[in-house]
């Protein structure tokens, strides 16, 4: 079994369009996602730089947490396609186009500080319900309008950290309660008749003559 490989999918982010995931250092470390627009040099350039666009930035904390499932979830889909399977770096890995868009999905959903780790937990598990072409759908609309790193929390941002992070022990009510159910004011029905009520037991309206089930009612004592 070859060993896995530091990218998903994507040997060379110089020469692919796809996502780059750098790891910081230091005391405040982060994570950082980058779409980048590789590409082929020309005959003409001795170094080329594919531009970058920062998608996401967030704690080392959250992508500790999220980073295992992501990673089993791509090699699952890998496998499937008879594809080597990936593995994060230390510093950065190159993730392949479709799959970083899926991983931006769950990261922008559990990105701002204030975030607990039921819900992450919670953004997990349904970003693992979806298919692949729901997460490839809520990034285009994410990213058409919300899609940088600084803007956390906004739009489209805000909507994914409402769906996905929703399940958690305290939505519980929310989940079981029924609300805004009633009836309308009671209105007198005139056509109530108090005396027609149903048929004494053991017996049955006739409905036609010919009615082999018909029962007529006792006689009453003289």
């Amino acid at each position: 079994m070859k060993p896995a490989t530091s990218n998903f999918d994507c040997a060379d982010i110089y020469q692919e369009h796809g996502y780059l995931v750098r790891l910081t250092k230091g005391r405040d470390a982060k994570v950082q996602v980058f779409e980048v627009f590789g590409r082929l040099p020309t005959e003409r350039e001795v170094h080329w730089a594919p531009e970058t666009i920062m998608r996401c930035e967030t704690s080392r904390e959250v992508w500790d947490t999220i980073s295992p499932e992501a990673r089993s979830e791509f090699n699952r889909r890998l496998k499937a396609e008879s594809k080597p399977a990936g593995r994060w770096g230390a510093d950065e890995t190159s993730v392949q186009r479709l799959l970083g868009k899926e991983l931006l999905v769950l990261l922008w959903a559990v990105e701002l500080p204030d975030v607990r780790p039921e819900e992450i937990a919670v953004a997990i598990r349904n970003w693992m319900g979806l298919k692949p072409e729901e997460r490839w759908w809520l990034y285009t609309m994410t990213a058409a309008a919300t899609g940088l790193a600084h803007q956390s929390g906004m739009g489209w941002r805000g909507a994914l950290r409402q769906a996905l992070c929703f399940g958690t022990r305290s939505d519980a009510f929310h989940l079981g309660a029924i609300a805004g159910r009633g009836t309308l004011v009671p209105r007198a029905n005139d056509a109530y008749a108090p005396d027609a009520a149903k048929p004494r037991r053991g017996t049955r309206k006739k409905t036609s003559p010919d009615d082999p089930g018909f029962l007529f009612a006792p006689p009453a004592a003289e």
